[in-house]
This record gives C-alpha cells, sequence and structure tokens, in this order.
C-alpha cells in the first residue's frame, strides 16, 4: 500500500470515527439550544479567550449571523460580554454559570452514555478500547503539535 493509500484510509478512518461518535452519542439527545447556539458555548468553554471575530473563524458563519446569536446567549443569560483589557474596541465573550452548567450536564449526559455503552463490551474488549482512544488521542496531539 503507497504512503498516499494508506493516508487516504485513515482519513476515511477517521471521518467514520467522527459520524459513528455524532451519531451515537451527540445526535441521540436533544440539543438543548439550535445548533450554532450551542457551538458558540462550546467554543467559549474550549477557548481561553473568545471575540466574536474568532467564533465566526470557529464555526464558519457569517458575522451577521453571528451578531443575532450572540445577542440570543446573551438575552438567555448563557453569555456575557465584557471588554478586551488589551483592546476596549473588542468584547470577549464569557460563558456564565448558567452556560456552564449547561454544557457539564450534557458532558455528564454523554459519559452516562458512553459508560452504558461499554456494558456491551467484554472486559478484554474494554480494555483493548481504553488502550485504543488513549493511543488515537496521543496521536491526535502529535499530529497537531
Amino acid at each position: 500500500m503507497t504512503e498516499s493509500t494508506a493516508q487516504k484510509n485513515v482519513s476515511e478512518q477517521f471521518m467514520e470515527t467522527l459520524l459513528l461518535i455524532h451519531i451515537n452519542f451527540f445526535r441521540k439527545k436533544q440539543l438543548p439550544l439550535p445548533l450554532n447556539q450551542y457551538g458558540v458555548l462550546l467554543s467559549a468553554y474550549t477557548e481561553e479567550s473568545l471575540t466574536a471575530s474568532d467564533a465566526c473563524d470557529i464555526l464558519k458563519i457569517s458575522k451577521q449571523q453571528m451578531s443575532s446569536v450572540i445577542e440570543r446567549l446573551v438575552q438567555s443569560g448563557y453569555i456575557r460580554k465584557e471588554s478586551d483589557p488589551e483592546d476596549r474596541r473588542r468584547s470577549l465573550l464569557r460563558l456564565t454559570n448558567k452556560a456552564r452548567e449547561l454544557i457539564s450536564r450534557r458532558n455528564s449526559d454523554v459519559q452516562q452514555d458512553f459508560k452504558a455503552s461499554i456494558g456491551n463490551l467484554t472486559p478484554s474488549e474494554q480494555h483493548l478500547l481504553a488502550e485504543s482512544i488513549g493511543n488515537f488521542n496521543r496521536l491526535l496531539e502529535k499530529m497537531f503539535a
């Protein structure tokens, strides 16, 4: 197998893995907010500092659409805007406790579903899965270092 064929196969398997995770853990439960709003919350949760422009880049949506998404999140009490101390012209998006609790509940639900699903595996399969996930994570970190 050539290097480019191997890379294509790994790329296809990676996309299949993402799809399986999405279908089996995220799609099964209704999101508590529209997807674009929840995406902004997750972006603010994972980024140390997030502006509306950053969120547009991450989520690949227009500034006009982002403006209304952020406004709804502010009105709903999930996000607050703060002046950027390094550049007063910019606003940083900060999660409220309400948003953090929502994300925490959602993460907990996914973890519970995962733990329940692991019960379908034998102990040796569970060990193999844990080892495989650890290897997968280490290799991803190396790829993007």
